[in-house]
C-alpha cells in the first residue's frame, strides 16, 4: 500500500469510527477517530502536518481556552481558515483527528499536552509554540514541575521555531534557555508557588523584589513585551496568543488587542440542576483552583472533586490551596473525593456538608445564586449530561 493510499484509508476509517462513536452516544469521537488513524498509519501526524503553518499551545493551565481564543483571533485578523480541536483533545490521537479534518486549512492551532509536546514538536515542525505556564499538576503522571521543565529544556535547542512565553515563570525561562527565537512577555513579576529554587542551578531564588533573581543569570534577559501586572490568568494568556497571532501575520492594532484582552474567555459554563442555573468553573490543579476561588461571589458554593483518569489519583494538591475565600459561605462537597475536599476545608475552619451527586448538592441549597468549582472529569460529566451523552454519573 502506498503512503498516500495508506493515509487516505486511515483517515476514512477514522472518520467512520468517529461518527459511530457519536451515533452511539459515547462522546465526540475525536479520540477514537485518531486512534484508528494512527493504528492504520503510524506516521499520519507528520504526513497530515506537512506544508501547513502550525502553532502549538501548551502549559499547565489555560490550554483549551487559549487555543480557542487564538483560533478565533487568526480567523478574524489573519483572514484564514484554521483547523483546530473543539473539545481540547490534546494527545496524539486527538491531534491526528484534528489534522485529518476537512478542509485541511493551511493554519492549524493545536493544543498539546505538556508531556507530549516534545514528540509533537518533532513530528510537526511548528512555526510558533506558545508556552503559557508550568505549575504543579498530576503528580502520578508528570511528577514535579521541574521534570516537565527539563524535558522542554532538552527539546527546544534550535532556531527553527519562535517560542512565546510568560518569562515571569522561571520554569519557562529555563525551558527556552537554549532556544534560538523567544518572545518574552512580562506582567511585572509574581512569585511562583513551586519555584523556591532555580530550575537551572538549584540555588535559592531571590524573590524579594517581586521578581526572581539567580546568580546563574536565569531570568536576566530583558522582556520583549511588557503588559499590565493587574491582568488575571486568562487575560495574560490572551496577551501571549495575540503575540503568536501577530507572528502568523494577524494585523491587530493596539486598541483591538486591548479589547481582546479585556474580554478574554475563561472556562466558566452555566449548567442547569435542580431547577437552577449554576455558574461552573473548571479547575484542574492548584493554580486554576486559586483563580476560581478568587472569582467566587455567591454565598452558596458546590465543590466537586474526582480522582478518575485524567484528574490524577493523588489529591494531596488540595492542601496547597488557601480556601479562606469560602469562610462564612454555605459549601457542599460532592464527587468521588468529596470527603477529601470536605476534610481539607474543615481543617481551615469552613463549615461544609457532602452530597452524593452534583444534583443532590444543588437540591440542598436555597433558591439563590450558586457557583461551582469542579475537577476535570466532574466537568466532563456535567457537559455530557447537558449534551445528552451518557458519560458518567455526574458525581
Amino acid at each position: 500500500m502506498t503512503g498516500s493510499l495508506r493515509l487516505s484509508t486511515a483517515c476514512i476509517a477514522g472518520a467512520l469510527a468517529g461518527r459511530l462513536s457519536i451515533g452511539l452516544g459515547r462522546g465526540r469521537g475525536e479520540t477514537l477517530s485518531g486512534r484508528v488513524i494512527l493504528a492504520l498509519d503510524p506516521k499520519a501526524i507528520s504526513k497530515l502536518g506537512a506544508g501547513r503553518d502550525i502553532i502549538l499551545v501548551s502549559g499547565t493551565n489555560g490550554k483549551t481556552t487559549s487555543t480557542k481564543n487564538l483560533t478565533s483571533i487568526l480567523r478574524d485578523f489573519a483572514g484564514e481558515g484554521v483547523s483546530t480541536s473543539e473539545s481540547g483533545a490534546n494527545m496524539p490521537a486527538g491531534i491526528a483527528a484534528l489534522l485529518a479534518q476537512k478542509p485541511r486549512n493551511r493554519f492549524a492551532v493545536i493544543e498539546c499536552d505538556e508531556m507530549y509536546l516534545p514528540k509533537i514538536y518533532r513530528l510537526l515542525s511548528p512555526k510558533v509554540v506558545v508556552l503559557l505556564n508550568l505549575s504543579r499538576d498530576q503528580l502520578h503522571r508528570t511528577g514535579e514541575v521541574r521534570k516537565v521543565s527539563r524535558l522542554w529544556h532538552e527539546t527546544f535547542t534550535k532556531d527553527d521555531v519562535t517560542i512565546v512565553i510568560d518569562r515571569d515563570d522561571p520554569f519557562l525561562e529555563y525551558s527556552v534557555a537554549n532556544a534560538g527565537h523567544v518572545i518574552r512577555t512580562t506582567f511585572g513579576g509574581r512569585r511562583h508557588p513551586d519555584a523556591a529554587t532555580c530550575p537551572s542551578c538549584a540555588a535559592i531564588l531571590d524573590w524579594s523584589t517581586g521578581d526572581y533573581l539567580c546568580p546563574c543569570g536565569l531570568g536576566s534577559k530583558l522582556p520583549d513585551v511588557r503588559a499590565d501586572k493587574r491582568l488575571n490568568g486568562p487575560q495574560r494568556n490572551t496577551v501571549l496568543v495575540i503575540e503568536a497571532a501577530r507572528l502568523m501575520g494577524a494585523e491587530i492594532l493596539a486598541d483591538e488587542a486591548e479589547d481582546l484582552i479585556n474580554r478574554s474567555p475563561d472556562r466558566i459554563y452555566d449548567f442547569s440542576s435542580a431547577g437552577q442555573t449554576i455558574s461552573t468553573h473548571l479547575a484542574k490543579n492548584p493554580e486554576s483552583w486559586r483563580q476560581a476561588l478568587g472569582e467566587v461571589t455567591s454565598d452558596q458554593v458546590i465543590l466537586s472533586v474526582n480522582a478518575r483518569g485524567i484528574d490524577g489519583r493523588d489529591t494531596s494538591w488540595l492542601w496547597d490551596i488557601d480556601y479562606s475565600k469560602l469562610l462564612g459561605k454555605k459549601v457542599v462537597c460532592t464527587g468521588e473525593r468529596r470527603l477529601d475536599i470536605a476534610y481539607r476545608l474543615s481543617v481551615q475552619g469552613i463549615d461544609v456538608s457532602v452530597a452524593s451527586s452534583f444534583a443532590e448538592a444543588a437540591e440542598t441549597l436555597a433558591n439563590e445564586p450558586i457557583q461551582a468549582i469542579v475537577s476535570y472529569t466532574a466537568f466532563q460529566d456535567l457537559l455530557a449530561a447537558d449534551l445528552g451523552i451518557n458519560k458518567g454519573n455526574s458525581k
